[in-house]
């Protein structure tokens, strides 16, 4: 019966998951909106480091080599979702706002002695705005209202695999396809013109296939683990076209075609991490990120595309005896990141930096639910620009649950 509702689970969420937006960023608008980090609720936590870390009693979808840690009776589900509380800040006006999204899902199972394998939905990038402005009519000092709104992203169904060579090291390899749509809306209005309001619409799909490479390498230091970890995707193109209209609220169409776009490219990202495991509890983590970004040959209004460079640090602690007490039982985390976002608009660049705290709260057939809270700042308020401060709040339900085991009857 469990393994009918995880199935059930998992057929509700990809329909969720493709049909939602999950952000409301004015900085969303440039390039292909805001990038999205892969990292479960344990991992956001410790300020979403963990690459180094194995996948043993949830999903490390950070680094496919982990997938190599899996049990292998053990079949983990995991469901995660997310509460922002978001406030934007001008240097002359102030908004608030709230978004709420069931974020992404992943299953992985052990495929055979020395293979783990699974597949997450997650976005890979985000774009949602709504933006009122005014402009003059042509030829007088009257102006109209005008309307710009934008919704869409970009999704990843990524096929995860983890296969462990030696004792120590593991390899992966992640294979995702990309694929999504953005509307981009332009909503003019008219009073002088009989109230006629004018939609100016393209439609974007973009789609393409991205491999990422990655290992783990973990080294026993007495009773203790060090581990090293590194992962890359090479640079590869999206394949891009739109669709154009123009139309109003009496005449329905005024214009409408179909054109192909200057293809974009997903370019070289790297990452290395390492991370301590003792054997009193103690796991302290820490990621390094790198993308060239330069050469997206992205188009950004007003300002240029960058390299990135980005840092995770996050410690966790969990007692590793068992105690009655659920509170003894539980893991506990704290973190901190910072990441350069890719953009530069009017020669500041945007940045986000942020602290985290987490927990798990272990429950009796092995299953978790995992809890984080995370601080972080946005962007700037120079050249009229926006200062952007989240308070949000993730949710994970990881499930264990036991499919492969072999019974045996006296």
């Amino acid at each position: 019966m469990n393994k009918i509702l995880l199935i059930f689970v998992l057929f509700v969420s990809t329909q969720i998951i493709c049909a939602q937006n999950n952000t409301s960023s004015l900085y969303s608008a440039y390039g292909i909106g805001l990038r999205q980090s892969k990292a479960d609720a344990s991992s956001a936590g410790m300020g979403y480091a963990g690459l180094a870390l194995p996948s043993t009693g949830y999903l490390n979808n950070l680094n496919a080599a982990s997938y190599s840690a899996i049990d292998s009776v053990r079949f983990i589900f995991n469901l995660q979702g997310s509460l922002s509380f978001s406030d934007y800040q001008t240097q002359s006006e102030q908004q608030k706002n709230i978004d709420a999204n069931l974020e992404s899902f992943s299953f992985g199972f052990r495929a055979s002695k020395n293979w783990g394998m699974g597949f997450s939905l997650s976005p890979y990038s985000n774009i949602g705005y709504n933006v009122n402005s005014q402009k003059y009519i042509l030829g007088t000092l009257s102006k109209y209202p005008i309307n710009y709104y934008g919704e869409g992203g970009i999704s990843q169904l990524s096929w995860h695999n983890g296969f462990q060579l030696t004792k120590r090291l593991s390899l992966g390899i992640s294979a995702s396809y990309l694929w999504g749509s953005t509307d981009i809306i332009e909503v003019s209005y008219y009073p002088q013109l009989d109230g006629e309001t004018i939609y100016n619409e393209r439609n974007y799909h973009v789609s393409s296939l991205l491999l990422e490479y990655s290992f783990q390498y973990h080294q026993p230091i007495g009773m203790s683990t060090l581990s090293f970890a590194g992962s890359a995707n090479m640079s590869t193109e999206l394949d891009t076209y739109y669709k154009h209209r123009i139309y109003n609220d009496v005449t329905s169409d005024l214009s409408s075609t179909e054109n192909d776009a200057n293809n974009i490219f997903i370019p070289l990202n790297y990452q290395a991490g390492i991370a301590l495991q003792t054997h009193k509890g103690w796991t302290i983590a820490a990621d390094y990120r790198y993308g060239e970004w330069s050469k997206s040959e992205l188009l950004i209004s007003g300002g240029e595309a960058r390299n990135t460079h980005g840092g995770s640090f996050g410690i966790q602690y969990g007692s590793t005896r068992y105690h009655r007490s659920l509170f003894k039982r539980m893991q506990y985390r704290i973190g901190a990141f910072y990441d350069q976002e890719y953009i530069t608009i009017q020669g500041n660049d945007i940045d986000t930096k942020g602290v985290t705290a987490g927990l798990t709260i272990p429950m009796r057939d092995g299953s978790k639910v995992n809890v984080a809270y995370e601080y972080k700042e946005r962007g700037t308020m120079n050249a009229g620009l926006i200062q952007e401060r989240y308070n949000s709040f993730k949710i994970g339900l990881t499930f264990n649950e036991t499919w492969f085991q072999k019974r045996k009857f006296k």
